[in-house]
């Protein structure tokens, strides 16, 4: 076909849908005042994969050169560019071979380092891909131009896999609003900010057929990889001045990602990134929370629903996921990374009245919507697979019932790892083909322990520092590291002088009343007094099966170690003890029980004891423990690790 052939057919859909710039008047950049170059963009485009070249047409008689790009910008901020292959007069023709996608993109003109928006499109891909009888939702997965079989999408209900030449269909009764990828393993789909574009919204009524492509790139090395784990972080717009420590959180993350840039990283999260209860008086939602952790540079975040993240100001279950579901993610959906199936689920199931947070109820269960997609999802996975599933109460937290059934939607699987936030402790559960990973909190005690010490101790309500978990993937074997955010991993543990130790009322809270005073003497049990019992505690956060834990004073083994479930003394004197002084019997932000701390009984008080704790990937951690060691919020502050 020639060139003047091509501008014929074309300018029939130029004209009648054109969309003229109104750039004749001046722009506020020199540098696009500089690009003295002016063209009609249509509103929408059609390009021919077979000949994927388009015409536009020059205004005011200012055409570009043919040295000049032509970019269409995708909704994800990646561009593609379309050489100049000729200008005809008042016409030019551009190559548009990179722009394989059906989508909207922005028109830009670039001539060196200087840029110009000249107008916004959406491009349809004409290749021959046409819905299928009774298909409502269809489109293409390719990378470089080429369609890729095997590809698992899904709209929440139905499952699908692409043929071979890359193509879906979908018989889709649109309930959800939306369509996702299962994004294969060796891919990578791209992202907006730290967010992987792997599901689009759909916008036609269920009667109507709707194409959605997408377009992959080849990822990095996946044999070897980490994903890091973000657990609940609160954010409330300034409460607890939560957003400084927050870029703290942010700072540190960039760190980690640029010491590793050499390695395979990515991130996920495991809900209540918000703070439902603040999202209007505080104004501060998801898009807040975008602009937030979009300081982290160099990492796509998965993103995980908790019970915050849902709007408490609606009735039910499925109105108050719609704003996450806007700006997020899907509440459920896969991806595949390496030899690793990776599933999200949403266990927070919303009663909502729609009054506003006295009417906000919910129980953690897993639908059976969940459920029904989930045995389509598996269908395709096999067996030998490992698989990660990210949610945000722990299995712990279900009812017995409820539990079961999660279960046996993986009883046909050998390795299951559950990732899960929501209580703010870290503890480690296993099961008979499972371990479940309740893995702390960025947030710690809802950003209150380092508020209430200005940022010298930032600890969870079982003493865990405020950090992350690091899981790292070779093949299909896991191991996984606890970084309090700010340290290093070698800090996987804190001592405790029990002889240095009096949490009495009358010595914390002297002003408070009696039976504030008898509440809290109750509440701080062991710790409500003074000793001289010459015991050691361990508090070793991470603490699972396969760990060690060895004492020795002056070079002999103690033989006496135990476990107690006592509540972390350090955290009822950052945190509880500031709450319980005026309100007895309070239990909101306060000290739970610790399900990972030891107790040891020395021979002497003033004797040195060295504690190794090993961890199950081998991994050694060391502390000198010199006593007496005074207990209080600068010695702790002190002996932080970096």
């Amino acid at each position: 076909m020639n060139i003047k052939h091509l501008i014929g057919k074309t300018l029939a859909l130029l004209f009648a849908s054109c969309v003229t710039l109104t750039s004749c008047s001046k722009n506020s950049s020199n540098n696009e005042e500089d690009l003295n170059v002016q063209f009609s963009v249509p509103s929408s485009v059609v390009i021919d994969q077979k000949n994927p070249v388009l015409t536009f047409k020059v205004l005011f008689d200012k055409a570009p050169r043919t040295d000049d790009v032509i970019i269409f910008t995708d909704a994800s901020g990646a561009d593609h560019k379309a050489p100049i292959v000729q200008v005809d007069g008042n016409y030019f023709t551009v190559d548009c071979k990179n722009v394989t996608a059906f989508g909207n993109y922005s028109v830009y003109v670039a001539r060196g380092s200087q840029k110009k928006k000249m107008g916004d499109t959406t491009v349809t891909i004409s290749d021959g891909v046409q819905p299928e009888e009774g298909s409502t939702v269809y489109g293409k997965v390719s990378c470089d131009g080429t369609g890729l079989p095997n590809v698992v999408i899904s709209d929440g209900a139905e499952v699908v896999k692409t043929d071979a030449e890359g193509v879906y269909q979908l018989k889709s009764a649109k309930k959800y609003g939306y369509v996702f990828i299962s994004t294969p393993s060796g891919y990578e789909t791209a992202s907006n900010g730290v967010l992987p574009i792997n599901y689009f919204k759909l916008y036609k009524t269920a009667a109507v057929a709707e194409r959605v492509d997408f377009t992959l790139q080849k990822a990095p090395d996946q044999s070897n990889y980490s994903m890091l784990v973000f657990g609940d972080m609160h954010l409330a717009g300034g409460r607890n001045k939560d957003r400084q420590w927050f870029s703290n959180f942010c700072s540190d993350v960039n760190e980690y990602v640029g010491a590793h840039a050499s390695e395979t990283l990515y991130g996920i999260t495991l809900g209540d990134m918000t703070w439902d209860y603040y999202w209007y008086s505080n104004s501060y939602q998801f898009s807040q929370y975008l602009a937030d952790v979009n300081a982290i540079k160099g990492l796509t975040i998965y993103q995980t629903i908790g019970n915050h993240d849902h709007d408490m100001n609606k009735a039910g279950d499925f109105e108050t996921i719609l704003p996450y579901v806007s700006l997020l993610a899907p509440d459920y959906y896969s991806f595949n990374i390496g030899k690793v199936h990776y599933i999200v689920l949403d266990n927070i199931l919303c009663t909502n009245t729609g009054t506003g947070r006295d009417g906000r109820k919910y129980s953690v269960k897993v639908t059976q919507e969940q459920f029904d997609w989930l045995a389509k999802d598996l269908s395709y996975v096999s067996p030998s697979t490992p698989l990660v599933v990210t949610m945000h109460a722990p299995t712990f937290h279900f009812a017995a019932s409820d539990k079961a059934a999660l279960l046996n939607a993986f009883s046909a699987f050998k390795t299951v790892h559950f990732i899960t936030g929501h209580t703010h402790i870290v503890a480690n559960q296993t099961g008979s083909n499972y371990m479940d990973h309740n893995s702390g909190a960025l947030c710690a005690d809802w950003w209150w322990s380092v508020y209430n010490t200005d940022g010298a101790l930032n600890i969870g309500t079982d003493g865990s520092p405020a950090g992350y978990q690091i899981f790292k993937v070779k093949g299909t074997d896991f191991s996984w590291q606890f970084k309090p955010t700010g340290f290093s991993t070698n800090y996987q543990f804190r001592t405790y002088d029990r002889n240095q130790i009096d949490l009495s009322a009358d010595k914390v809270m002297p002003s408070a009343d009696a039976a504030n005073k008898t509440y809290f003497n109750n509440f701080a049990g062991t710790w409500a007094s003074s000793s001289s019992a010459d015991e050691v505690y361990i508090n070793v956060w991470n603490f699972a099966p396969g760990w060690s834990i060895e004492v020795t004073e002056d070079g002999k083994a103690l033989d006496n170690l135990t476990a107690v479930s006592y509540r972390d003394p350090l955290h009822i004197l950052t945190t509880s003890v500031k709450y319980m002084k005026s309100t007895a019997g309070t239990t909101y932000y306060t000290t739970s029980v610790c399900p990972h701390l030891w107790k040891v009984t020395a021979s002497s008080p003033t004797s040195t004891l060295e504690i190794k704790v090993k961890d199950s990937f081998g991994n050694v951690y060391k502390q000198t423990m010199t006593r007496p060691k005074a207990f209080d919020i600068d010695t702790y502050s002190k002996e932080l690790v970096k």
